[in-house]
C-alpha cells in the first residue's frame, strides 16, 4: 500500500497551549495500516489556531487539525511498531498555506479537488433529467461524478433504464406515512423525493476537508417528513481516494415514519454508464462486485457486508469503488441490494424488516469510501477497512 500523503503544515513558532496536551497511540499489533484517528479533547481548544503533534523521542511531527474545539485529527504513520506512541500537542500561528484538498463552489454545486485531482461533485441545484424525461425526475442533493485518481467518472445520474438514479445518493423506497404510501426513490411514483436544502459548513483545512450540508425527505401530499444532515470528510490521499459519508436522517413531523419490509432503500451507488448493459452508445462490459463475505456480482444480493468493492474497465482502464458500512450502524452488517443486470447496489437494513423513525427521533449511519484504480486487493480492502472499523487506541493525557 502507497503512503497517505500529509500535507505538511509551514509553521513558526508553535508553543504548547495554557496546559500540555499528550497523545498516545497503542499500536496492538504489527504492520497496522497508517490512517486518519480522531481524538475527543476534555478540554476544548480555540479552532482559530493551528496545531501539530511532536514526539519527543524520535523528533517526527504529524500536522493535525481541530474540527471543532474538542475533536482532534490526524493521520497516523503506517506500519509503526508494537507498542504506545506518545505526542506532545504544539500550538502555532494560523497558517496562511493552501490545503491540498480543496472545495470550489460552482453556480450547481461543490467540486472537491486534491491538488489537481477531482473527487467528486455535490450537486446543490437541481440536476434536470433528459429532454426526453420527465421533469419530476430533476434532483439535487446526490454526488456525481465520482472520480477515480486518473480520472474516470465511476458514477452515472439519469441513468438509461434508471431515470431517477444519481451516483451516491440515498432514499428510502417503501413507507408508510400518515396512513399513506410514501416512495421517496422512485420519483415516477409521484409520491416523494429528496431535494438539497442548503451547505452548512465547508472546512479547508491543512489535514483534511469537510462539507456539511442540509436535505430533506419530502412527501408531494405532506412536505418535509424527514429532515438530513451530510457530513462528508476528505483525506489527503492522491494515490487513492478516503472520504467518509456519515448521515443523519430526523423526523421533523409529529407523525412515524414507517419504513415498510423491502429489498431495497437506503444508501445506493449507480455506477457508470459504461457498465450499463442498456446503454447501447456508451457501454463498454459489466462491471464486477466482490463483498466482505466473498460474494460476487449478482450471487451477492440479499447478502450481509462489511465492505462492498464494484470494478471495471472504463476508459480502457479498470477503477472502482469500495463502500465500508461501520459497525454502528443500524443491522450491521446490512443487508445489500445488488441489481441482477444494472449497475446499480444499495445498503438496506429494510431488507432485514420494518422499523420506524418516530416524531423528532433520529436515523444515523455512517460509509467510508475507497476509490481506486486498477483492481483492489481483498488483503488491501480489510487492512483500510479495520483502521476504520477498529481505530487504534488514543488517549489523552493533562499534565
Amino acid at each position: 500500500m502507497r503512503k497517505l500523503i500529509i500535507c505538511l503544515l509551514v509553521l513558526s513558532s508553535y508553543t504548547l497551549p495554557a496546559q500540555k496536551v499528550f497523545i498516545t497511540i497503542s499500536i496492538n499489533a504489527p504492520g497496522h495500516q497508517g490512517g486518519p484517528v480522531r481524538v475527543q479533547l476534555r478540554k476544548p481548544l480555540s479552532i482559530h489556531t493551528s496545531y501539530r503533534l511532536y514526539n519527543e523521542k524520535t523528533r517526527k511531527v504529524i500536522p493535525a487539525q481541530l474540527l471543532d474545539s474538542l475533536t482532534l485529527i490526524f493521520m497516523m504513520e503506517e506500519k509503526m511498531p508494537v507498542g504506545t506512541h506518545t505526542y506532545l500537542l504544539e500550538a502555532g500561528k494560523k497558517s496562511n498555506n493552501i490545503s491540498m484538498i480543496l472545495i470550489n463552489k460552482k453556480e450547481n454545486g461543490l467540486l472537491v479537488r486534491i491538488k489537481n485531482k477531482p473527487v467528486f461533485f455535490y450537486h446543490i441545484k437541481e440536476a434536470m433529467p433528459p429532454a426526453d424525461s420527465p421533469a419530476y425526475y430533476k434532483r439535487s442533493g446526490f454526488i456525481h461524478p465520482l472520480y477515480s485518481p486518473s480520472g474516470k467518472i465511476l458514477t452515472d445520474d439519469f441513468p438509461i433504464g434508471h431515470v431517477h438514479q444519481h451516483g451516491i445518493f440515498m432514499a428510502w423506497t417503501n413507507t408508510t406515512f400518515r396512513k399513506s404510501a410514501v416512495d421517496f426513490w422512485n420519483q415516477h411514483s409521484k409520491k416523494g423525493t429528496v431535494e438539497h436544502v442548503q451547505v452548512l459548513k465547508m472546512i479547508q483545512g491543512p489535514v483534511v476537508s469537510q462539507i456539511q450540508t442540509s436535505l430533506r425527505h419530502k412527501s408531494v401530499e405532506f412536505g418535509e417528513v424527514l429532515k438530513e444532515k451530510w457530513t462528508i470528510t476528505i483525506y489527503p490521499s492522491e494515490d487513492y481516494f478516503l472520504f467518509d459519508l456519515e448521515s443523519e436522517q430526523q423526523n421533523t413531523t409529529k407523525d412515524t415514519l414507517f419504513l415498510n419490509s423491502y429489498h431495497y432503500g437506503g444508501l445506493a451507488f449507480r455506477g457508470s454508464r459504461q457498465w450499463n448493459s442498456e446503454d447501447s452508445k456508451n457501454y463498454t462490459g459489466a462491471w464486477n462486485i466482490l463483498t466482505s463475505e466473498a460474494k460476487r456480482d449478482s450471487s451477492a444480493n440479499g447478502t450481509h457486508a462489511r465492505w462492498v468493492d464494484s470494478w471495471g474497465r472504463i476508459d480502457n482502464g479498470v477503477a472502482g469503488a469500495t463502500i465500508f458500512n461501520h459497525p454502528s450502524n443500524f443491522r450491521y452488517p446490512q443487508s445489500i441490494r445488488v441489481h441482477p443486470s444494472m449497475p446499480y447496489w444499495a445498503y438496506a437494513p429494510v431488507a432485514d424488516g420494518a422499523f420506524f423513525i418516530a416524531p423528532g427521533d433520529w436515523y444515523r449511519s455512517k460509509f467510508r469510501y475507497y476509490i481506486h484504480d486498477e483492481q483492489a486487493l481483498p488483503e488491501v480492502i480489510e487492512k483500510l477497512y479495520n483502521v476504520w472499523a477498529n481505530p487504534v487506541s488514543a488517549t489523552v493525557t493533562y499534565k
